[in-house]
């Protein structure tokens, strides 16, 4: 199972460089990883053998792999009224038991042959908005961060080095960085979009069962549920309804006569032990990351519209400075600009950071007009 974790070491690498925030991350690392590593988990046989395993007569060994194939490939499915009673009972697994009626309704279930493909679509869109963002950002923090993070940057904090930044900052480049914070600012509501969106890909796919999934488990869970011998009508795990480990299958062959045979075949399904294990993960950790993102962005409007609390932020990153120093930068600097500035305090020594920010805000007192 370690193995697993091999292709993903350059994502849990280190970047020296801090260009986005911890719920930006969540997104394109954690995520990303744990969609990846469930696309490994499914398509991996050693550890969970066949997919599929429908059960023959003796004298029928030649079709069974026709038969696994076939059940596989066209699908299998559940009668919905056996979904309530006891097993062993009413039915002999959950959804598996004889029709009750010629119309009894059947669930079909398909979805298994596309589980790894929509998972590793998944990584890819959840990638998406930091690929765009990498690139728009176009290395330009690593530049003007350069060297300048290790705890002793006396040597490289010189004063051609100090002239650099402050002429980046007030010559060169002033009020020019808004569409540089945009940018940053349409990935986090990327972020937002993608995973509601991914909400609701997961609930088309999995037939409208995956909105009231984590609810649904979490309820059986935690509700008291009487004996068997108390009770004639047990509800069903909502595992063992959306993820059946046991389900139906006809096959259909002509006979020695040329007339067709119709089989019913009972098919093991061992990889609904991970499958429901995947997508109760999956939908607590997209709920929660949805709030979280939601959260980032409304905090995203209150940062641009509000420059004091622009102020508290800088000033959570230094000691030692006057609010008065920090406010004549905000009041002066356009949004973009303190964005950079933002940036800049995650990736530079915190000394480094303050003498930047002192320099900054006396290169804006009033000059003397001397006579």
């Amino acid at each position: 199972m370690i193995d697993l974790l091999t292709p993903f070491r350059s994502f849990l690498k280190y970047k020296s460089v801090c260009t986005d925030n911890n719920v930006f991350r969540l997104h394109y690392k954690i995520t990303v990883i744990m969609l990846l590593m469930f696309t490994l988990m499914v398509t991996s046989k050693q550890f969970f053998g066949e997919p599929i395993h429908c059960m023959s007569n003796a004298n029928e060994d030649n079709d069974k792999d026709a038969i696994n194939n076939y059940c596989w490939i066209y699908g299998t499915y559940t009668l919905k009224s056996r979904f309530v009673g006891i097993e062993g009972k009413h039915m002999a697994y959950a959804g598996v038991g004889p029709s009750k009626t010629e119309n009894d309704e059947q669930i079909k279930h398909t979805y298994y042959q596309w589980v790894c493909f929509v998972l590793l679509g998944q990584a890819v869109m959840f990638y998406i908005p930091h690929y765009l963002w990498k690139s728009w950002e176009g290395g330009r923090l690593k530049d003007l961060a350069e060297n300048l993070s290790c705890p002793i940057a006396t040597n490289v904090w010189t004063e051609e080095r100090r002239c650099q930044l402050l002429a980046y900052f007030n010559d060169l480049n002033a009020y020019t960085h808004n569409m540089y914070a945009l940018h940053f600012a349409f990935c986090e509501l990327l972020n937002l979009l993608n995973v509601i969106g991914q909400i609701f890909l997961l609930d088309l796919f999995l037939g409208g069962s995956f909105r009231n999934y984590g609810t649904a488990v979490a309820a059986f869970t935690h509700s008291p549920r009487l004996p068997a011998d108390m009770t004639d009508f047990v509800s069903v795990n909502p595992m063992d309804r959306y993820f059946p480990k046991l389900t139906k299958c006809w096959f259909r062959s002509y006979g020695p006569s040329g007339s067709i045979q119709l089989k019913d075949r009972l098919c093991v399904l061992p990889l609904n032990i991970i499958n429901e294990k995947i997508f109760i993960i999956l939908w607590f950790w997209l709920v929660v990351l949805a709030f979280m993102s939601t959260v980032a962005v409304l905090f995203r409007i209150l940062v641009f519209c509000l420059p004091p609390l622009r102020s508290i932020m800088i000033m959570g990153r230094l000691k030692y400075v006057k609010r008065r120093s920090v406010s004549k930068i905000i009041k002066h600097f356009s949004f973009g600009d303190w964005f950079v500035l933002h940036l800049l305090s995650k990736n530079v020594n915190q000394i480094v950071y303050r003498d930047l920010i002192l320099e900054l805000s006396k290169d804006l007192e009033p000059k003397e007009v001397t006579v």
